[in-house]
């Protein structure tokens, strides 16, 4: 679902100012969307414009929102959160819309932080805030309730420092945690590439070169071969049961040598290895 609009009224009055931006909507159609996004040349300007692309690239709005089916917290995330570790978007590099992070995603996040460094609560906010450059920062209200019932599973522990908790990685959250590693890992990573992608943003609308690759991201080799295999999966939408069959098969085969390349290990099938292109 897109983000919601101040305007109620006709299109028109829509183009003429985009909610929370102060410029022309990008959204118009013709002349008037092309003129909004050209005339963002001033630092404000392209720092709005920046967000609006991010905002509608990646579907920002259900990225600080939880669900997680049968949650402490509610929502209608399933298990897996972050749509089985599908991938974040809708190309599978951004938070897909209409998914959330789950209450258990969540947890263990904050426990892998707990466990790198004892914290309060608001460090937590801002290590995943910095871990993400920026993109992904959950509220207070979702941070410290979940903080509570890790307290309560006896997964952490407290210690006070004047008026502010101190959270500390306990025996039952370490093996908690040692059995979801290779699922917290997966989320982290993902967060680090939506981080790489805010900043390829950030360069391209700066006018400032690209990162280099020893600083992270992809090759253009690699970058072309992933669109080539989406465009190859997007023409064969409607393939009966069993080509789609052969193509999971090949698909699974490729992830198996990736994984193999790197440290030795096959890639799993199930929620948290679903391939993404």
């Amino acid at each position: 679902m897109r983000h919601p609009h101040r305007f109620s009224g006709p299109l028109g009055a829509q183009n003429r100012c985009h909610a929370g931006f102060g410029h022309p909507s990008l959204h118009a159609g013709g002349s008037a969307g092309r003129d909004a996004a050209d005339t963002a040349t001033s630092p404000d300007l392209r720092q709005r414009f920046l967000f609006h692309v991010l905002l509608h690239g990646f579907g920002r709005h259900h990225a600080h929102r939880f669900g997680g089916r049968g949650s402490r917290f509610g929502g209608h995330g399933g298990p897996g959160g972050m749509g089985g570790y599908g991938g974040f978007g809708g190309d599978g590099d951004g938070f897909p819309r209409g998914r959330k992070f789950s209450s258990d995603d969540l947890q263990l996040l904050l426990l892998s932080l707990i466990d790198t460094q004892p914290s309060h609560g608001y460090e937590l906010i801002k290590a995943l805030e910095t871990r993400s450059n920026g993109f992904y920062s959950p509220s207070p209200g979702m941070v410290y309730p979940a903080l509570t019932y890790l307290e309560e599973l006896g997964y952490v522990t407290v210690q006070l420092e004047g008026n502010r908790k101190r959270y500390e990685l306990a025996d039952a959250g370490r093996e908690y945690l040692a059995a979801n590693r290779e699922r917290v890992e997966l989320m982290f990573a993902r967060l680090s590439h939506i981080a790489r992608k805010m900043d390829s943003v950030r360069r391209a609308l700066a006018g400032e070169e690209p990162a280099d690759v020893s600083e992270g991201g992809w090759v253009p080799e690699l970058n072309e071969a992933r669109r080539t295999l989406k465009n190859a999966l997007l023409r064969r939408d409607n393939a009966p049961a069993d080509e789609q069959r052969r193509i999971a098969a090949i698909l699974m085969r490729a992830a198996n040598e990736i994984e193999g390349g790197s440290n030795g290990d096959k890639a799993k099938t199930g929620n948290d290895s679903e391939p993404t292109v």
